[in-house]
């Protein structure tokens, strides 16, 4: 079963770990949280003690808020920047998969 939590709940344990010096796996245990997911949480928290600060449902209005963006575009606009976005979409897949490819055995 996937939970979510929210982004104060994984800055308060991050917090309680990093800077309080508890222990990962007795906080873990005592909020009922699987031991590799506050590890994820810890690790990002000490690339960017920022990280969880960002608001709930923040990527998604962001989202919403540059679609609007291509409004005022034209239709051959829009074309262009599809077929801009779909090369760069192909390219990527490229990569990824040579990338695979080397690591196969």
């Amino acid at each position: 079963m996937v939970r979510a939590y929210s982004n104060e709940l994984k800055n308060k344990v991050c917090v309680r770990i990093c800077k309080n010096r508890e222990s990962t796996s007795m906080v873990a245990k005592e909020m009922d949280i699987p031991l590799k997911t506050v590890e994820k949480w810890v690790t990002a928290y000490y690339k960017d003690p920022k990280v969880f600060e960002v608001p709930e449902g923040y990527i998604f209005e962001k989202r919403r808020m540059d679609a609007h963006r291509y409004d005022s575009y034209t239709r051959e606009q829009l074309i262009r920047e599809l077929k801009r976005k779909d090369t760069k979409i192909v390219y990527l897949q490229s990569v990824i998969e040579r990338k695979i490819n080397t690591f196969e055995i």
